[in-house]
């Protein structure tokens, strides 16, 4: 995401992927109250591939001293300098030129000590280690979520402009990249994957392996083995005669307990179980399908999988009779 130095109030702010520039208050992006600036002076806008201002006020546009003729549009680079109707102005400057991305924005922070975050699928701030909340995209709803690691709340919708708080800083959530129907239709989706748990005979370590048309070897990880115990709920209700929608659900204080683990750190296993599969698939389709909650229940997800002890197959999703 690009951003600019307005050098006059010393302060940096994000570009929008159309931004605007003018005097017409609640109408454009950057609003300056001079009367000498035109209603909409001029307009900043990334073509896919650059960055561009077009000149649209009566009174002109300088880049670095050069003047816009209106109408006129520009390349920007980086440490560019646009003054707007008055030369002897101070300027914006052009401090970064990236792609229009997602991302959480500082408030009231040193840009050089703290960068903006710019997100991908699936995050867990301030770091996996110590996680506070979690923050992921939704595809099929085309949604940014938020949601507490220590509380058992609803994840809340996250939109442009909404404040984010986490490790005693505030930021700003910016919605700048838009996700189309043509990234949807290309990508795979979780259950086009087969969950392969490679588990110890002590139970002390789980490996898991995603089988498609090549093997993602996901190593030996401590929350393998909540998503490893969560299928074999589900393939016992299978064995039981439940409908697929009926299977593997169990409430959350009963998973903790068959874990050892209070809520808390059963909570920060889930999360880093999702977090695993955002990175290793990040433009997989049907990422909430992998653990899913409702009334104080969750299970696991993905409709196939298959369950090793050693060497021998103790489960499958595929046998009637697990």
């Amino acid at each position: 995401m690009a951003y600019l130095l307005d050098v006059a109030a010393e302060a940096y702010f994000p570009l929008a992927p159309h931004h605007t520039f003018g005097r017409l208050a609640n109408s454009v992006d950057t609003h300056i109250d001079k009367p000498y600036v035109s209603k909409l002076h001029a307009a900043i806008e990334w073509n896919g591939e650059h960055w561009r201002i077009k000149n649209l006020g009566l009174n002109g546009t300088w880049i670095n001293g050069i003047a816009m003729a209106q109408g006129e549009t520009r390349e920007l680079a980086v440490h560019d300098e646009i003054v707007l109707a008055a030369q002897n102005d101070p300027c914006f400057r052009v401090i970064d030129l990236r792609a229009p991305s997602d991302m959480l924005w500082p408030l009231n922070r040193d840009l050089e000590t703290t960068p903006p975050l710019y997100l991908s699928r699936y995050h867990l701030l301030p770091d996996g280690d110590a996680p506070e909340i979690a923050l992921y995209y939704d595809e099929q709803a085309q949604q940014w979520y938020r949601e507490a690691i220590e509380q058992h709340t609803e994840p809340q919708a996250l939109n442009d402009g909404d404040l984010v708080q986490f490790a005693s800083g505030h930021w700003q959530f910016v919605r700048a990249q838009i996700y189309g129907p043509t990234e949807v239709k290309s990508a795979r989706h979780i259950n086009d994957f087969e969950f392969v748990f490679n588990m110890s005979l002590d139970e002390e370590t789980t490996q898991l392996e995603l089988h498609q048309q090549q093997v993602l070897d996901l190593a030996v990880r401590t929350h393998h083995y909540l998503l490893l115990q969560l299928a074999r709920h589900r393939c016992e209700d299978a064995a039981r005669g439940l409908d697929s929608k009926s299977q593997g659900w169990v409430y959350a204080e009963q998973l903790a307990a068959e874990l050892g683990l209070d809520s808390t750190h059963m909570n920060i296993q889930i999360f880093r179980a999702r977090k695993q599969l955002a990175d290793v698939l990040p433009d997989a389709l049907g990422q909430q399908c992998l653990l899913e909650r409702r009334g104080g229940k969750i299970r696991f997800g993905c409709e196939k999988f298959k369950i090793y002890k050693g060497d021998q197959l103790t489960a499958a999703s595929s046998l009637k009779d697990c």
